[in-house]
């Protein structure tokens, strides 16, 4: 191997490390108590984003349910601090919940709604809770009871800038788009 060639292989090995040193991952679980799981709770992980976020929130709920209430209420609040919110969710004509939020929506709070499209069951169905472009939560889990203590959900949060703001950019296509529409 010639010496052009190691620095070359030296310069793709540093390269790829350094982007993946770069992202932090962890698991996040919903399961029965009993379980002794080395993972964060979805629970736990849930309210810390959105009580720690200081400049915006990107979720979005496929379920919603009245157990998610609490954390609404914590949503309002900081979009009145400033904090910029965009929340989207599938159907909101079937969410019950989000009467409320809704009343609040403003310059900081932006409500989408995903009304379906051609096909019957299409669904925005993803599950995602991204916090100030550095934190993001993939996860099976919905915004209810059973999503957040209930069932056996998976998913993970992800420390890096650059999968925050991947997120951030799809959802943003889909409002250019107009697959998702402004309430």
């Amino acid at each position: 191997m010639s010496w052009k060639q190691a620095e070359e292989i030296y310069k793709m090995v540093s390269t790829a490390y350094g982007l993946n040193s770069s992202i932090d991952a962890s698991l996040v679980v919903t399961v029965p108590p009993s379980f002794a799981v080395k993972a964060k709770s979805t629970k736990n992980t849930v309210e810390s984003l959105i009580q720690g976020a200081e400049r915006n929130i990107l979720i979005t709920g496929y379920s919603l349910s009245g157990y998610f209430a609490d954390l609404l209420d914590v949503l309002i609040e900081k979009s009145q601090k400033g904090i910029y919110i965009k929340f989207f969710v599938n159907n909101i004509g079937a969410q019950k919940s989000f009467d409320k939020l809704c009343r609040y929506k403003g310059r900081f709070l932006h409500i989408y709604d995903f009304p379906g499209g051609r096909d019957s069951m299409a669904a925005l169905h993803a599950k995602v809770i991204s916090v100030d472009q550095e934190k993001t939560l993939i996860t099976s889990a919905n915004l209810s009871y059973h999503g957040q203590e209930g069932n056996i959900e998976l998913g993970t949060l992800v420390k890096s800038t650059e999968i925050a703001k991947q997120v951030d950019d799809i959802f943003t296509h889909l409002i250019f788009n107009k697959v998702v529409k402004e309430i």
